[in-house]
């Protein structure tokens, strides 16, 4: 190959012109904007409630959609004024508690008549953490009062969290027991907070999903201190390490609180260490007696 052609080649590729980058007016160079994160293009898409097209009635029952939650159980509560006051809007009586696997469900609900007028919304929580998401609600028929004026928002602060009256025979030997919760909430506002929602879960360590029964709150009144002893039911197949998340939900600052037990049988665990080292002891075959042997004289004649 003849050594013009290099270099010919060479002196065209000096001569074709290469593009300066943008620039702004002051002459500084401008760069290209990022290319798209892939790793916002593959977050989670944040969890909803989808619900039918209205016009809807009270009364109807109405299939919803779930994307996007965490398993576990959800709460959905049919409330008017847009749920601005939380529970308080909320048809809580009439409330529908769903387990949710981890993705997109469908749940079955029947739509109850708020306590106040619309516009109406479908609220749902995740009763083991803060998750929440409503949809507007095309909801006819609701003849309820206007809400109210709004009032100064509830309140309750935890004043005691602690587990009384366990029974050690009773949990050494994984025997049913029944562990008391004693519970004490301050009300600091100017206003009686009346019944709030309270909902109380039992299980293993980020995995309580058993719904306890939880008692009704009544009315905590201004500046009062109410103490609540809950009996939480333990059957033989809680062992180990276990949770009791609580959680009273009030519009803008729900109470939630965390109870951690453990039950280990040791008793019955040494009861069978001691069978198995007592036992080979009492059943060892033991030899047979010797009988005496008894010498007779012989006569002489």
């Amino acid at each position: 190959m003849t050594p013009v052609l290099p270099a010919a080649a060479a002196i065209l590729a000096l001569a074709v012109p290469v593009p300066a980058p943008p620039s702004t007016p002051d002459g500084a160079a401008v760069s290209a904007p990022p290319a798209p994160s892939s790793t916002a293009a593959s977050a989670p898409p944040r969890p909803a409630v989808v619900v039918p097209s209205g016009p809807l009635t009270v009364g109807q029952r109405v299939t919803v959609t779930l994307r996007g939650w965490p398993a576990g159980p959800v709460h959905l509560t049919v409330c008017g004024n847009d749920a601005r006051r939380g529970a308080l809007d909320c048809a809580n009586e009439q409330a529908t508690t769903v387990q949710v696997p981890a993705g997109t469900t469908a749940a079955p609900i029947a739509l109850a008549a708020p306590p106040v007028a619309c516009p109406c919304v479908l609220r749902a929580h995740a009763l083991t953490g803060a998750v929440q998401a409503t949809a507007a609600l095309p909801v006819r028929g609701v003849t309820a009062a206007p809400a109210p004026a709004p009032a100064a928002t509830p309140r309750l602060h935890l004043d005691e969290l602690r587990v009384a009256g366990r029974r050690p025979l009773r949990e050494w030997f994984g025997l049913p027991e029944t562990l008391t919760v004693r519970v004490a909430l301050r009300n600091p506002g100017p206003a009686d907070v009346v019944d709030p929602p309270f909902t109380l879960l039992l299980g293993r360590p980020g995995r309580a999903h058993t719904i306890v029964a939880a008692p009704p709150l009544g009315t905590i009144g201004a500046g009062q201190v109410r103490t609540y002893e809950i009996p939480v039911p333990v059957d033989v197949a809680v062992l180990g390490a276990h949770e009791l998340h609580g959680r009273v939900d009030l519009p803008e600052r729900p109470v939630a609180f965390v109870v951690e037990t453990s039950r280990h049988p040791w008793g019955l665990l040494g009861a069978a260490a001691s069978v198995l080292v007592v036992a080979p002891i009492v059943l060892r075959p033991r030899p047979p007696r010797r009988r005496g042997r008894h010498r007779t004289g012989e006569g002489t004649g």
